[in-house]
């Protein structure tokens, strides 16, 4: 049949224009995009519009796939074309309503994209193909059931199912389940993009299903040998998937640090995220800054790369500073005045992962000091000691070794500095 012919009788035609407005309305009404502030990240200007999409995709295909399988059983076409293969009579009647589950995710985030004037990314583009593919499978499992069941019981069957099965498994306390729904549900950061490793068991469990369904529609001459294969493969994808996220918690493995960045010059090299590109320059003149007061101060520190914490996303602070890689919060330190403060305070980077609070402190107060930004650390002090007698008490023994210090010569101060650092990474630290 050809293309035109195949579109007009396909039952995707006439679902179109209910399927296509939810999500358009959806977008423009604003339940779909982005949440404010919106920045230049592919990966959170898709993953919004994508939320409220996977449910009505997946059913929608699932439905209509139900009731052309339907049609076709009602039509007798397998009696009446014993020579065409049942693969090829399934594709003829399922691409259409493929098609419109397609059209289903991408049209809203089309309009996100052109909403927000970004360009779409690798990373970014992951949970689409997830949804492109699945849509696929659950055309597949769709049709399986509609050979099974007359059409005007599968097809609403398959499309309160499948709604159901990928919408409410997000609410479960249980977390395993929201992980092989279909849906890739989870709130990204900026910064943050889906990992094959948290797409692939969606598709395990989804794909097993539609592949063993279809392994049912080949011509193998026993019976019980295909069920089978069919009942393995089905159930070999749903236990990977299972293995793989039965100890995950409500977020799967992310990528972070992949929203676009902007750099500027070198040893060391200061970027920011391009979306915030506005900060560059006084965050470059204050990494600056903050290395030549420690220079002339007798201690030499020399990072090859100092880059913006806020692309880490719910991963801030599990990737430290260390001597050669610096990671402070440069824009919110712009935005609030004191880049210089948080370059300091970056650069008092102890050797190891819990430092001794008060040899910490200590070496950061004379740090504040020789970068001329102890106004803003004794603030910070102040509002960490209010109402907290532990605090105070450690912030009093860092501040006496700190008049200690500053009471020795000056050529003897660097040295202290170093010691202290020492000191705050005693041992088993």
């Amino acid at each position: 049949m050809r293309f035109r012919s195949r579109l007009r009788s396909s039952s995707a035609l006439w679902a179109a224009p209910f399927s296509l407005a939810i999500p358009v309305l959806y977008y423009l009404t604003g339940a779909s995009r982005p949440a404010p502030p919106v920045l230049d990240d592919a990966a959170v200007v898709i993953s919004a519009p994508l939320y409220y999409s996977y449910a009505l995709a997946y059913a929608v295909t699932s439905a209509l796939a139900a009731w052309e399988s339907g049609r076709l059983k009602e039509w007798g076409v397998r009696d009446r074309a014993p020579a065409r293969s049942r693969f090829r009579v399934a594709a003829e009647v399922l691409w259409p309503v493929t098609l419109l589950g397609w059209l289903v995710v991408l049209v809203p985030v089309v309009m996100a994209l052109v909403d927000h004037g970004v360009r779409p990314t690798e990373t970014g583009l992951r949970p689409v193909w997830l949804a492109l593919l699945l849509c696929a499978a659950h055309a597949v499992i769709g049709f399986a059931v509609g050979r099974l069941l007359p059409k005007v019981v599968a097809a609403p069957v398959m499309a309160i199912v499948v709604w159901v099965a990928v919408s409410f498994p997000v609410s479960f306390e249980t977390a395993w389940p929201r992980h092989v729904s279909g849906a890739f549900l989870t709130d990204l950061m900026f910064g943050e993009a889906a990992t094959y490793r948290a797409l692939l068991p969606h598709l395990l469990l989804t794909g097993s299903i539609a592949a063993a369904l279809a392994l049912c529609w080949v011509r193998i001459p026993h019976a019980v040998l295909r069920t089978g294969l069919a009942v393995c493969l089905a159930a070999a994808g749903i236990t990977s998937a299972y293995a793989m996220t039965h100890s995950w918690g409500y977020d799967p493995p992310l990528l972070a640090d992949q929203a676009p960045e902007v750099c500027s010059g070198s040893a060391p090299r200061v970027c920011v995220p391009r979306a915030l590109g506005g900060g560059l320059r006084p965050a470059d003149q204050a990494v600056r800054r903050v290395l030549k007061d420690f220079d002339e101060a007798g201690v030499r520190l020399a990072p090859r790369l100092v880059e913006d914490d806020v692309t880490q996303g719910r991963a801030a602070g599990s990737r430290p500073s260390t001597q050669e890689t610096w990671r402070p919060s440069l824009t919110a330190g712009v935005r609030a005045g004191h880049p210089r403060y948080v370059v300091a305070m970056e650069a008092v980077t102890p050797p190891c992962a819990r430092p001794d609070r008060r040899h910490l402190m200590a070496a950061q107060l004379w740090a504040a000091r020789v970068t001329g930004t102890d106004r803003e650390l004794r603030a910070d002090l102040d509002r960490r000691r209010q109402g907290d007698p532990e605090e105070a008490a450690v912030q009093d023994r860092a501040e006496a070794e700190f008049r200690a210090a500053r009471r020795l010569p000056a050529a003897s101060q660097p040295e202290w500095y170093r010691h202290e650092l020492r000191l705050a990474c005693g041992a088993g630290r």
